[in-house]
């Protein structure tokens, strides 16, 4: 499943650690948009949802080598109220066939309600262990609660323990509503980002980091403002540390939108080794090798570090697993 590296003098190896697929029979939420050109472009993207075989025409066309699914809590149960669990559970399954059909361009990433502690680990065991999920994808944000909140620590504990990263997606801010009416989708945008962003620091403030050091978890481009906060107010991202070279936690952002000035910063902040491509396909377009290349130019990305964020990272981050199936044979074999 996992892409070999490519030599340093060859083509980019690029892959989106952030893409989404439904199964043929989910359905839509109500929509978000407040004009006709939003509707437009929201009834496009969620017509692909459904729609693999756009995500690997797509992809195949921009040259992607691996693309991680993922289907999310919020898209099946919204951000409130009781979670069906029968249903992630058949999501995992669809996602899981899905993989199996096209090895090498699609691997899977378990959904699971992360707020219902326990109940959370066994299903991403299940997915991890017996349908061949690569990853854990958790909602930011529940029922008011956030990633990060002792709650969710054992879907952390069997992410670490199963050898696997954990992608933190945003979810719907409970004001949506209101900052739709405000301004826009830009608005309800920057809800979601507002949600991500304050899991980030919820899991620093909670300690996950620190019992989990080994642990990699990816939060997405969205909630990035939150490293304003980190670099000013935490320890482990500030100006002191950066300019010593002090080791950064294990968390990850991608950066959708490929931006070269939000590239740049995150890479200043997080460190190069913490960086990684993301799309959000198909609410974004596939990236492509040469808008890649070209965001590497103007944000001064060069060299070993271009091929770390456009797959390296996102190699080391999934070979953890092989490494802990690895031992777990071992002593399996030595017992």
């Amino acid at each position: 499943m996992i892409v070999t590296q490519d030599a340093s003098n060859g083509p980019l190896t690029v892959i989106d650690f952030h893409v989404h697929i439904r199964p043929p029979w989910w359905r839509a939420p109500r929509p978000i948009a407040t004009n006709t050109r939003d509707a437009a472009w929201q009834a496009a993207w969620v017509s692909k949802l459904t729609a693999p075989e756009a995500l690997l025409r797509e992809s195949a066309e921009a040259g992607v080598a691996l693309n991680l699914l993922s289907s999310t809590i919020e898209g099946i149960s919204g951000i409130r109220g009781p979670v069906d669990h029968d249903e992630v559970r058949r999501h995992n399954d669809y996602l899981a066939e899905l993989a199996a059909a096209h090895p090498g361009r699609l691997a899977a990433l378990a959904a699971v309600d992360a707020f219902s502690g326990e109940a959370a680990a066994l299903e991403a065991e299940r997915a991890i262990r017996e349908l061949g999920h690569v990853g854990i994808v958790i909602d930011s944000a529940r029922n008011g609660v956030y990633a990060g909140h002792p709650s969710t620590r054992p879907v952390f504990e069997a992410a670490d323990r199963l050898g696997v990263p954990i992608l933190v997606h945003p979810v719907a801010a409970e004001t949506t509503e209101a900052l739709t009416r405000s301004a826009g989708r830009p608005g309800n945008s920057f809800g979601r980002g507002h949600v991500n962003g304050t899991a980030f620091l919820t899991v620093l403030e909670n300690g996950i980091v620190e019992q989990y050091p080994d642990l990699d978890l990816v939060f997405t481009g969205i909630g990035l403002g939150a490293l304003v906060i980190a670099a000013a107010e935490l320890p482990q991202y500030s100006l002191t540390a950066r300019e010593r070279g002090i080791a950064r936690p294990r968390i990850h952002f991608d950066f959708m939108g490929l931006d070269p000035a939000v590239l740049a910063f995150a890479v200043s902040v997080l460190g190069v080794d913490r960086v990684l491509v993301g799309s959000d396909w198909p609410i974004c377009e596939p990236v492509t090798h040469a808008r890649l290349s070209a965001v590497f130019e103007a944000a001064g990305v060069a060299g070993a570090d271009r091929r770390k964020i456009a797959s390296g990272n996102a190699q080391r981050i999934l070979a953890r697993r092989a490494d802990v199936a690895r031992r777990e044979r071992e002593l399996t074999s030595d017992g």
